[in-house]
């Protein structure tokens, strides 16, 4: 842009304020020109859509993009704090949204008018055009100059289409993950990938290089079991720009044979110059297997002076797995003339040929198409091709024949199947309208009487569309619903095709962090609340001078089948279409040791699972006494067998979801039992049962209740090292864009050494239903964990969750000794919701524990901030929490931490 190299007609807009003065042709950076920058005609809010177009002329690696605001002269005040980038690879083609390694859509910009801000594109983009759109979380005025860094996409490859990659094991997936093409039915078809991002893999697989809390990322893997035959290769499709002389094809390969990965024992290049046929003779290529040599290489094969516009690749196996990151192919655009192939020669079929005579005259059978062909088979002879009569009466009469039995077997399918789908719609509509209208008779006002009759109808439809928006708390469904949309092929986690902003931007706090004005020092007991107003200026997501109400709580149930609470899935996440791998669990090496708790269709049973050592793996299982099978504790939730196949089929939902989550502080699913009733899966259990109980047990270090004999103790360093630890499960979630939605300490388990696991089955224990707040034929709500939005509005993202973060982390500083807002009942605490959403300044927050030092508190209010926006990310928590934490082993801390404390059972 700087260099004059792209000319102004190849840069372009959406408007213009003025066209002259601040149109697109002003936004190269570092030159003042004109207005001095491209500034669109609206003003930039999360529903305005505003683009800068620029055509690169041809198919380039953008690897860098740097971006400045308008300085004019010292005149000017506009910049663009975020932005998103869209870009078009083929002429016509589908515009793509990008998103990097982590999932980000929205990249940082200025902070003023003259620095210029630079950003890494990992992966980079390979497009013709990018666009550049300004994003605000506020209304405001924007301008941009930009410059992009880059080169030339020599290497030809527009798409390559294959099948998608397999799971390996609990916590491998060796998926495509941002391949940006089309993904159905788990094949990928249209886009580019990781097979062409540059970023080679490690041997060690299970190693997360990246830091993304994804282990193998950079390799997509096929396991040979997992195909129709043993013998199947894997099939890769690429198609270039032009028709390209190629002489060699790099395929980088994992050869980690300790772990049953090798490198592909045969290749097989064909070549398709018209791109609808792959003729003539492949290239063959045996490779020599290396068994010395673990280390991941390439592989070069030769294909001198092959032509083709499309290359097919076949590898076949020579383990149970292959494991390619990169393919790269050496080529240039071929010179000269070429011939499109041909169709393949048609199938011999081996019967005797009939004498028909020919009438070449008909003119209804003068030019008719490919024709079927039969072979005369005579003793002794060769086949002979011979084809028969177009006009021969045998062949007109037996082909309408079949074509029309054909045509009428396909329509008569069709339209069974429309009659079917409509009247399976309308009954389900039906149901729905009937159900919802029976409902709503028994429902009851619980904030009437709180707030009086004056109230504003407020519904979630009815919010403009932006970012951030959650689904009504429904099991699985989108955390984000701007439109749902019913095409899935084009969903995939790290691509997606444009609808203006994506609804699954999480967008990071434009304030600084952890800063907040003097704290009053009176924080030793909840009968003196703080006022949050104290701590942080009111949000700007509703008007400050609103003083009406919704009429009614949000009927946002987060209840699943058995009680225990389900997460918010974003709708086009792999977590939902990936097939689910769990494996059976022998049923009968689980011993009954109590009921923890129960639902509506099902139980939760704790139970002892016995030698398990060869079903799960060996970090679950703790070393058993010298000749003792091994044994762990696991929790069974067990679905009831009366249940309906609808209920069932939500609980295979759920088991799919949970399956896939791998984090060393999320309770991970061990096995399912559905061979036999009643259904059932089997995650994880702690030794020492769930963080309140263990909390409870404790006192503080140094205090004088830890000189009573027999006391068991938890020192400060302990308590930041769990709660650094449950932020670390969030941040895991937070990458998936999953929200927990009843983040507590009931929800969180203690193991050997501090360990703590985030599970979701507190709310079926009756222990703590004196936590929950019952909406009649509602929900069931931990109001006093949840954002002020997620009570009001039935809003659920990932910053209700930082919410409810910094309520945990309060629990765990006061050692579970009381509720939060104890000197509230649920009807002051919902009022105390009100506050926040009227921004009337009489907001009250929870105080400051006793042992709670300043900037751990200023942390804590952060988190409680109005507006959403202005809270932190989990990764920013765990981050400031580890520094906060650094140095600290539970080893050295025996007592309390691990060994010498009591199992909870």
């Amino acid at each position: 842009m700087n260099s004059g190299l792209i000319p102004d007609d190849a840069i372009t807009a959406s408007s213009a304020f003025d066209m002259k003065s601040v149109g697109p042709m002003n936004a190269r950076i570092r030159t003042e020109a004109n207005g001095g920058a491209w500034c669109p005609e609206q003003q930039i809010a999360p529903d305005v859509y505003e683009w800068l177009q620029v055509d690169l002329g041809q198919i380039k690696v953008v690897t860098l993009v740097e971006t400045q605001g308008r300085f004019g002269n010292g005149q000017g005040q506009e910049y663009a704090p975020q932005y998103l980038l869209e870009y078009q690879r083929l002429n016509e083609g589908r515009w793509l949204r990008y998103r990097g390694h982590e999932g980000d859509e929205i990249l940082k910009g200025n902070s003023n008018t003259y620095i210029a801000e630079m950003r890494e594109l990992r992966p980079p983009i390979i497009a013709r055009r990018l666009r550049f759109i300004p994003y605000s979380s506020h209304r405001r005025t924007v301008c941009m100059r930009v410059e992009l860094y880059g080169c030339p996409w020599k290497d030809g490859t527009m798409s390559y289409s294959m099948r998608q990659g397999d799971r390996r094991g609990a916590e491998v997936d060796l998926y495509d993950f941002y391949y940006d093409g089309k993904v159905e039915d788990a094949f990928l078809s249209g886009g580019l990938g990781q097979l062409t991002d540059w970023e080679e893999g490690n041997t060690n697989f299970r190693l997360d290089v990246l830091d993304l809390g994804r282990k193998g990322y950079e390799w997509v893997g096929w396991k040979n079991d997992s195909l129709t035959a043993l013998s199947q290769p894997v099939e890769v499709v690429f198609d270039f720009d032009v028709l390209r002389n190629f002489s060699a094809v790099h395929i980088h390969c994992n050869n980690l044979f300790s772990k049953d990965v090798r490198v592909f024992s045969r290749a097989e290049v064909y070549f398709s110059v018209g791109g609808r046929y792959f003729s003539g003779n492949p290239v063959h290529y045996e490779y020599l297997r290396d068994t010395v040599i673990e280390i991941a290489r390439y592989v070069i094969i030769p294909i001198p002076n092959r032509v083709g516009r499309k290359v097919k690749l076949l590898l076949f196996f020579d383990a149970r797995w292959i494991m390619v990151s990169e393919v790269r192919f050496d080529s240039e655009p071929a010179k000269g003339n070429f011939t499109d192939e041909t169709s393949p020669l048609p199938t011999l079929y081996p019967h005797k040929q009939r004498t028909i005579p020919r009438d070449s005259n008909e003119p209804e059978l003068r030019n008719r198409g490919p024709q079927m062909v039969n072979v005369d088979l005579m003793p002794g002879d060769a086949p002979r091709l011979n084809s028969p009569s177009p006009t021969s009466d045998n062949f007109i009469n037996s082909g309408a024949h079949h074509k029309k039995s054909n045509m009428d077997d396909t329509y008569i399918g069709i339209i069974i199947g429309t009659v079917v789908a409509l009247f399976i719609l309308i009954a389900s509509i039906v149901i729905i309208v009937i159900f919802r209208q029976r409902r709503r008779k028994f429902h009851t006002n619980p904030i009437k009487t709180i707030f009086g009759t004056d109230h504003l109808n407020f519904h979630l439809n009815d919010l403009s569309p932006g970012n951030g928006k959650v689904s009504h708390g429904n099991m699985y469904n989108a955390i984000a619903t701007n439109e749902d949309s019913s095409d899935k092929e084009n969903t995939n986690p790290d691509y997606a095709e444009t609808n203006k902003y994506s609804p699954l931007v999480v967008s990071l706090p434009t304030q600084p962090l952890y800063h907040q004005p003097p704290l009053s020092n009176q924080r030793n007991s909840t009968q003196s609340l703080p006022k949050a107003s104290a701590f942080s200026p009111p949000g700007l997501l509703i008007p400050a001078n609103s003083s009406t109400m919704p009429a009614d709580l949000p009927a946002c149930s987060i209840q699943g089948l058995i009680g225990n609470s389900v997460y918010a899935v974003p709708s086009n996440t792999d977590l939902v279409w990936r097939e689910d791998t769990v494996s059976e669990f022998p049923r009968e090496k689980l011993k009954f040791v109590e009921k923890l708790g129960e639902g509506q269709f099902g139980e939760v049973h704790l139970c002892e699972a016995l030698g398990v050592s060869d079903i799960v793996e060996d970090d679950l299982t703790p070393p058993g006494r010298a000749g003792a099978p091994r044994s762990l504790l696991v929790a069974v939730k067990m679905l009831r067998q009366q249940a309906s196949e609808a209920i069932r089929s939500d609980f295979h939902k759920e088991v799919r979801v949970m399956s896939q989550l791998r984090d060393p502080n999320i309770v991970r699913v061990l096995g399912v039992c559905t061979r036999d009733e009643p259904l059932a899966v089997v995650v994880e259990y702690m030794k020492f049962g769930d963080l309140n109980q263990f909390l409870q047990q404790h006192v503080p270090e140094g205090s004088t209740l830890a000189a009573r004999p027999g006391q068991h103790t938890l020192s400060y360093g302990c308590l930041i090292f769990m709660a650094t630890q449950i932020t670390s499960g969030m941040k895991y979630l937070e990458t998936l864009n999953m929200v927990h939605r009843d983040l507590a300490t009931r929800n969180c388990l203690v193991g050997p050494q501090a360990t703590i696991k985030i599970s979701d089955f507190g709310m079926s224990r009756s222990l703590y239903n004196v936590d929950y707040y019952r909406i009649e034929g509602k929900a069931v709500l931990p109001i006093r964990w949840m954002a002020w939005e997620s009570v009001l509005l039935g809003k659920f993202s990932c910053k209700s969750d930082v919410w409810s973060m910094a309520v945990t982390l309060w629990e765990v500083l006061t050692f579970a000794r009381e509720q939060p807002f104890d000197a509230l009942n649920d009807e002051q605490v919902i009022e105390n919701c009100g506050h926040y959403y009227r921004s009337d300044g009489q907001e009250l927050c929870l105080p400051q524990p006793s042992n709670c030092p300043k900037e751990i508190y200023d942390l804590m209010c952060e988190c409680w901030n109005r507006d959403e926006l202005q809270r932190p990310s989990f990764r920013e928590m765990h981050m400031f929490l580890s520094r906060k934490n650094m140095g600290y082993n539970p080893r050295d801390e025996l007592q309390g931490c691990g060994r010498s404390a009591a199992p909870v059972v």
